[in-house]
């Protein structure tokens, strides 16, 4: 199962979040919030890892910023 960790406002700012966590080797995914937008830059999006690796995920956040 995959969890939300940010909701991002652009397709850009998704990729971001996923190249962060990819990074540091956490599989990521995006999802438009709104299934017809799948593609559209400007939907919100988002961001989600797997369960098992949510605590991992948060631990990333609080070090980026």
């Amino acid at each position: 199962m995959w969890a939300e960790i940010k909701v991002a406002r652009n397709i850009w700012v998704a990729e971001a979040w996923r190249e962060v966590f990819e990074n540091q080797g956490i599989p990521c995914k995006i999802w438009p919030m709104d299934s017809k937008s799948h593609g559209v830059a400007l939907t919100t999006y988002q961001v989600l890892v797997p369960n098992d690796r949510l605590h991992v995920a948060d631990l990333v956040i609080s070090h980026t910023f």
